[in-house]
Protein backbone atom coordinates (compact mmCIF):
# COMPACT_ATOMS: atom_id res chain seq x y z
CA UNK A 1 0.00 0.00 0.00
CA UNK A 2 1.44 3.45 -0.66
CA UNK A 3 1.70 6.01 1.84
CA UNK A 4 1.12 8.83 -0.20
CA UNK A 5 -2.43 9.46 -1.26
CA UNK A 6 -3.41 8.83 2.68
CA UNK A 7 -0.65 11.02 3.72
CA UNK A 8 -2.12 13.88 1.74
CA UNK A 9 -5.59 13.07 3.02
CA UNK A 10 -4.50 13.14 6.22
CA UNK A 11 -2.75 16.64 6.05
CA UNK A 12 -5.83 17.53 4.12
CA UNK A 13 -8.30 16.72 6.97
CA UNK A 14 -5.55 18.20 9.51
CA UNK A 15 -4.99 21.38 7.91
CA UNK A 16 -9.35 21.42 7.20
CA UNK A 17 -9.56 21.67 10.94
CA UNK A 18 -6.78 24.10 11.56
CA UNK A 19 -8.53 26.49 9.38
CA UNK A 20 -12.41 25.50 11.01
CA UNK A 21 -10.73 26.43 14.39
CA UNK A 22 -9.32 29.68 12.96
CA UNK A 23 -12.66 30.51 11.65
CA UNK A 24 -14.50 29.95 14.54
CA UNK A 25 -12.12 32.02 17.27
CA UNK A 26 -11.66 34.67 15.36
CA UNK A 27 -15.53 34.79 14.29
CA UNK A 28 -14.41 34.87 10.36
CA UNK A 29 -17.81 33.42 9.26
CA UNK A 30 -20.35 36.31 7.33
CA UNK A 31 -23.12 36.38 5.43
CA UNK A 32 -22.84 34.02 2.52
CA UNK A 33 -19.78 32.03 4.00
CA UNK A 34 -20.89 29.17 6.35
CA UNK A 35 -18.53 26.35 8.45
CA UNK A 36 -18.84 23.82 10.25
CA UNK A 37 -17.04 20.58 11.17
CA UNK A 38 -17.72 19.05 7.59
CA UNK A 39 -18.43 21.23 4.99
CA UNK A 40 -17.99 25.08 4.04
CA UNK A 41 -20.46 26.91 1.58
CA UNK A 42 -19.51 29.82 0.32
CA UNK A 43 -23.25 31.40 -1.50
CA UNK A 44 -23.20 34.19 -3.69
CA UNK A 45 -25.12 36.27 -6.42
CA UNK A 46 -21.98 36.67 -7.85
CA UNK A 47 -21.74 33.37 -8.47
CA UNK A 48 -25.46 33.40 -10.07
CA UNK A 49 -24.00 36.50 -12.46
CA UNK A 50 -21.00 34.34 -13.93
CA UNK A 51 -22.99 31.67 -14.36
CA UNK A 52 -25.43 34.05 -16.47
CA UNK A 53 -22.98 36.04 -18.45
CA UNK A 54 -21.77 32.18 -19.57
CA UNK A 55 -25.23 31.52 -20.48
CA UNK A 56 -25.38 34.80 -22.78
CA UNK A 57 -22.58 34.49 -24.17
CA UNK A 58 -23.65 32.17 -26.80
CA UNK A 59 -27.25 31.68 -26.54
CA UNK A 60 -27.59 29.93 -29.81
CA UNK A 61 -24.42 27.50 -28.87
CA UNK A 62 -26.20 26.53 -25.05
CA UNK A 63 -29.63 25.59 -27.29
CA UNK A 64 -27.88 23.50 -29.66
CA UNK A 65 -25.93 22.19 -26.58
CA UNK A 66 -29.17 20.95 -24.54
CA UNK A 67 -30.55 19.55 -27.65
CA UNK A 68 -27.53 17.23 -28.10
CA UNK A 69 -27.60 16.37 -24.70
CA UNK A 70 -31.27 15.50 -25.01
CA UNK A 71 -30.62 13.05 -28.29
CA UNK A 72 -27.62 11.98 -26.00
CA UNK A 73 -29.67 11.13 -23.21
CA UNK A 74 -31.99 8.68 -24.46
CA UNK A 75 -28.56 6.75 -25.95
CA UNK A 76 -27.14 7.00 -22.36
CA UNK A 77 -30.45 5.67 -20.73
CA UNK A 78 -30.56 2.62 -23.28
CA UNK A 79 -26.85 1.78 -23.41
CA UNK A 80 -27.06 1.47 -19.52
CA UNK A 81 -29.87 -0.54 -19.62
CA UNK A 82 -29.25 -2.55 -22.40
CA UNK A 83 -25.33 -3.20 -20.30
CA UNK A 84 -27.64 -4.04 -17.06
CA UNK A 85 -29.70 -6.38 -18.50
CA UNK A 86 -26.97 -8.02 -20.64
CA UNK A 87 -24.95 -8.37 -17.85
CA UNK A 88 -27.37 -9.88 -15.35
CA UNK A 89 -28.32 -12.48 -18.05
CA UNK A 90 -24.66 -13.84 -18.12
CA UNK A 91 -24.72 -14.15 -14.48
CA UNK A 92 -27.58 -16.76 -14.59
CA UNK A 93 -26.44 -18.25 -18.01
CA UNK A 94 -22.80 -18.27 -18.06
CA UNK A 95 -21.57 -16.37 -15.32
CA UNK A 96 -17.94 -16.33 -16.01
CA UNK A 97 -18.38 -13.77 -18.67
CA UNK A 98 -20.53 -11.32 -16.22
CA UNK A 99 -18.47 -8.23 -14.79
CA UNK A 100 -18.99 -7.07 -10.90
CA UNK A 101 -21.10 -4.58 -10.57
CA UNK A 102 -21.10 -2.85 -7.19
CA UNK A 103 -21.91 0.32 -5.16
CA UNK A 104 -18.84 2.85 -4.47
CA UNK A 105 -17.80 2.49 -0.82
CA UNK A 106 -14.97 4.22 0.81
CA UNK A 107 -12.48 1.69 1.95
CA UNK A 108 -14.30 -1.46 0.45
CA UNK A 109 -15.37 -1.13 -3.14
CA UNK A 110 -12.96 1.77 -3.40
CA UNK A 111 -9.11 0.84 -1.92
CA UNK A 112 -8.26 3.04 0.47
CA UNK A 113 -5.40 4.11 -1.82
CA UNK A 114 -7.60 5.33 -4.24
CA UNK A 115 -10.19 7.41 -2.26
CA UNK A 116 -8.25 10.83 -2.39
CA UNK A 117 -8.01 10.73 -6.42
CA UNK A 118 -11.56 9.40 -6.43
CA UNK A 119 -13.27 11.83 -3.83
CA UNK A 120 -11.12 14.92 -6.06
CA UNK A 121 -12.40 13.69 -9.31
CA UNK A 122 -15.79 13.35 -7.84
CA UNK A 123 -15.44 17.38 -6.83
CA UNK A 124 -14.51 18.43 -10.54
CA UNK A 125 -17.68 16.35 -11.68
CA UNK A 126 -20.24 17.27 -9.65
CA UNK A 127 -18.97 20.81 -10.16
CA UNK A 128 -19.11 20.62 -13.67
CA UNK A 129 -22.94 19.08 -13.53
CA UNK A 130 -24.23 21.95 -11.49
CA UNK A 131 -22.48 24.56 -13.30
CA UNK A 132 -23.92 23.02 -16.80
CA UNK A 133 -27.26 22.86 -15.35
CA UNK A 134 -27.29 26.60 -13.85
CA UNK A 135 -26.22 28.00 -17.33
CA UNK A 136 -28.79 26.14 -19.06
CA UNK A 137 -31.49 27.50 -16.91
CA UNK A 138 -30.38 30.94 -17.49
CA UNK A 139 -30.32 29.91 -21.54
CA UNK A 140 -34.13 28.83 -21.19
CA UNK A 141 -35.24 32.20 -19.52
CA UNK A 142 -35.05 30.50 -15.82
CA UNK A 143 -33.61 32.32 -12.85
CA UNK A 144 -31.92 30.60 -10.27
CA UNK A 145 -32.26 31.84 -6.40
CA UNK A 146 -29.02 30.69 -5.22
CA UNK A 147 -25.91 29.08 -6.23
CA UNK A 148 -23.20 27.87 -3.90
CA UNK A 149 -19.68 26.53 -4.16
CA UNK A 150 -19.56 23.31 -1.48
CA UNK A 151 -16.40 22.41 0.14
CA UNK A 152 -16.60 19.31 2.37
CA UNK A 153 -13.47 18.07 4.50
CA UNK A 154 -13.36 14.85 1.80
CA UNK A 155 -14.19 16.44 -1.49
CA UNK A 156 -15.65 19.51 -3.32
CA UNK A 157 -18.68 20.70 -5.25
CA UNK A 158 -21.96 23.21 -6.05
CA UNK A 159 -25.19 23.54 -6.08
CA UNK A 160 -27.62 25.80 -8.01
CA UNK A 161 -31.31 26.37 -6.86
CA UNK A 162 -33.84 27.13 -9.63
CA UNK A 163 -36.46 28.99 -8.98
CA UNK A 164 -38.81 25.91 -8.64
CA UNK A 165 -42.15 27.95 -10.12
CA UNK A 166 -40.44 29.38 -13.34
CA UNK A 167 -39.06 25.72 -14.33
CA UNK A 168 -42.69 24.68 -13.69
CA UNK A 169 -44.40 26.78 -16.11
CA UNK A 170 -41.25 26.08 -18.43
CA UNK A 171 -41.51 24.90 -21.96
CA UNK A 172 -41.07 20.95 -22.49
CA UNK A 173 -37.82 21.23 -24.40
CA UNK A 174 -36.56 23.55 -22.12
CA UNK A 175 -37.04 21.43 -19.41
CA UNK A 176 -35.49 18.82 -21.11
CA UNK A 177 -32.35 20.88 -22.25
CA UNK A 178 -31.47 21.67 -18.34
CA UNK A 179 -32.53 18.34 -16.84
CA UNK A 180 -30.20 16.83 -20.18
CA UNK A 181 -27.01 19.32 -19.74
CA UNK A 182 -25.73 18.22 -16.51
CA UNK A 183 -24.71 14.48 -17.49
CA UNK A 184 -24.14 15.91 -21.33
CA UNK A 185 -21.07 17.75 -19.63
CA UNK A 186 -19.99 14.64 -18.10
CA UNK A 187 -19.85 12.87 -20.76
CA UNK A 188 -17.88 14.97 -22.71
CA UNK A 189 -15.43 15.39 -20.29
CA UNK A 190 -14.72 11.82 -19.80
CA UNK A 191 -14.70 11.45 -23.76
CA UNK A 192 -12.24 14.00 -23.95
CA UNK A 193 -9.94 12.34 -21.47
CA UNK A 194 -9.91 8.97 -23.79
CA UNK A 195 -7.52 10.32 -26.47
CA UNK A 196 -5.73 12.29 -23.82
CA UNK A 197 -4.72 8.75 -21.67
CA UNK A 198 -4.23 6.65 -24.89
CA UNK A 199 -1.49 9.08 -26.13
CA UNK A 200 -0.20 11.08 -23.50
CA UNK A 201 -0.40 8.92 -20.52
CA UNK A 202 2.62 7.44 -20.62
CA UNK A 203 4.26 11.18 -20.31
CA UNK A 204 2.37 12.20 -17.86
CA UNK A 205 3.49 12.46 -13.90
CA UNK A 206 1.59 9.17 -11.80
CA UNK A 207 -0.59 11.18 -9.80
CA UNK A 208 -1.77 13.60 -12.97
CA UNK A 209 -1.99 10.12 -14.97
CA UNK A 210 -3.61 8.42 -11.82
CA UNK A 211 -6.02 11.23 -11.63
CA UNK A 212 -7.15 11.44 -15.13
CA UNK A 213 -8.23 7.73 -15.01
CA UNK A 214 -10.41 8.39 -11.78
CA UNK A 215 -12.17 11.72 -13.35
CA UNK A 216 -12.74 9.58 -16.52
CA UNK A 217 -14.37 7.09 -15.03
CA UNK A 218 -16.22 8.98 -12.53
CA UNK A 219 -17.40 11.34 -15.48
CA UNK A 220 -18.50 8.87 -17.67
CA UNK A 221 -20.27 6.20 -15.53
CA UNK A 222 -22.50 9.28 -13.49
CA UNK A 223 -23.14 10.94 -16.72
CA UNK A 224 -24.91 6.98 -17.81
CA UNK A 225 -26.21 6.35 -14.68
CA UNK A 226 -27.98 10.09 -14.16
CA UNK A 227 -29.86 9.04 -17.36
CA UNK A 228 -31.58 6.83 -16.43
CA UNK A 229 -35.17 7.24 -15.72
CA UNK A 230 -35.52 6.48 -12.43
CA UNK A 231 -36.97 9.17 -10.27
CA UNK A 232 -35.12 11.50 -8.61
CA UNK A 233 -32.36 11.19 -11.07
CA UNK A 234 -31.96 13.65 -13.91
CA UNK A 235 -33.02 10.73 -16.48
CA UNK A 236 -36.07 10.43 -13.99
CA UNK A 237 -37.36 14.04 -14.33
CA UNK A 238 -36.78 14.36 -17.95
CA UNK A 239 -39.38 10.94 -18.28
CA UNK A 240 -41.74 12.72 -15.98
CA UNK A 241 -41.48 16.41 -18.30
CA UNK A 242 -42.28 13.30 -21.35
CA UNK A 243 -45.10 12.11 -19.94
CA UNK A 244 -46.76 14.09 -17.63
CA UNK A 245 -49.76 15.14 -20.11
CA UNK A 246 -50.17 11.75 -21.14
CA UNK A 247 -52.79 9.40 -19.52
CA UNK A 248 -50.76 6.75 -18.11
CA UNK A 249 -47.43 8.95 -17.79
CA UNK A 250 -47.65 8.00 -13.69
CA UNK A 251 -47.17 4.09 -14.61
CA UNK A 252 -44.73 4.54 -17.27
CA UNK A 253 -42.48 6.66 -14.55
CA UNK A 254 -43.26 3.99 -11.57
CA UNK A 255 -42.64 1.00 -14.26
CA UNK A 256 -39.48 2.79 -15.48
CA UNK A 257 -38.06 3.35 -12.11
CA UNK A 258 -38.26 -0.29 -10.76
CA UNK A 259 -37.91 -1.49 -13.48
CA UNK A 260 -34.04 -0.02 -13.38
CA UNK A 261 -33.80 -0.35 -9.57
CA UNK A 262 -34.23 -3.87 -10.35
CA UNK A 263 -31.67 -4.42 -13.09
CA UNK A 264 -29.28 -2.58 -10.74
CA UNK A 265 -30.03 -4.27 -7.53
CA UNK A 266 -29.66 -7.71 -8.94
CA UNK A 267 -26.92 -7.44 -10.84
CA UNK A 268 -25.21 -6.14 -7.46
CA UNK A 269 -26.42 -8.88 -5.74
CA UNK A 270 -25.44 -11.35 -8.28
CA UNK A 271 -21.79 -9.27 -8.19
CA UNK A 272 -21.35 -10.20 -4.19
CA UNK A 273 -22.46 -13.34 -4.69
CA UNK A 274 -19.78 -14.62 -7.46
CA UNK A 275 -17.27 -11.79 -6.86
CA UNK A 276 -17.63 -10.90 -3.26
CA UNK A 277 -16.52 -7.04 -2.88
CA UNK A 278 -13.73 -6.10 -5.70
CA UNK A 279 -11.89 -3.02 -4.98
CA UNK A 280 -10.61 -0.45 -7.52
Amino acid sequence: MSDDPILTLFVFITIWFLLYGIVKIFKLERPGFQMNSFYAIYSSTRLNGLIERLAKWRPEFWKIFGNLGIAMSVGQASFAAYILLRNLIRFIWTPENASPVQPLILGVTISWESIPWFLLAAGVVLLSHEISHGIQCYAEGVPIKSSAILVAIITFGGAVEPDEEAINNAKIMSKMRIFASGSFINIIIGLMLIPVLIFFGSYLPAPIHIFFTWLYLVSINLSIMNMLPIGPLDGGQMLRTATKDLKNGAFYEKASTFGCLALICGNIVMSFARFGFVQM
